[in-house]
């Protein structure tokens, strides 16, 4: 593994501190506090490949080496089933990139 790039589980712990920061100003008021109600039983993040819809909300080729897909919400037996943010993160400690795409109420 590259020591330049940062652990699944150091990549999982910077998503949460993004999410911490802005979770207030960008998740609808019902959906904020369904998860701090449940976030201790049914809170959960799970790092996935970089979906393919990156590059059009980015503008730019994501290298799949380097970056990765958070997604953090609510699970329901072990799925996570209530995707409250995604987030395309750069594991490399010297390139710093996160962008997010929130859920809207609809």
């Amino acid at each position: 593994m590259d020591s330049s790039l940062l652990s699944i589980d150091e990549t999982l712990e910077t998503a949460f501190e993004i999410f911490y920061e802005m979770a207030e100003d960008n998740l609808d008021y019902d959906d904020l506090l369904a998860y701090q109600a449940r976030f201790d039983e049914d809170g959960a993040a799970i790092v996935v490949e970089a979906s393919a819809d990156w590059e059009e909300h980015v503008g730019f080729d994501v290298d799949r080496d380097t970056f990765v897909e958070v997604r953090i919400g609510l699970a329901n037996e072990d799925e996570l089933n209530d995707v409250l943010v995604r987030m395309l993160v750069s594991r490399d400690t010297e390139q710093k990139f996160c962008h997010l795409l929130w859920k809207r109420a609809a």
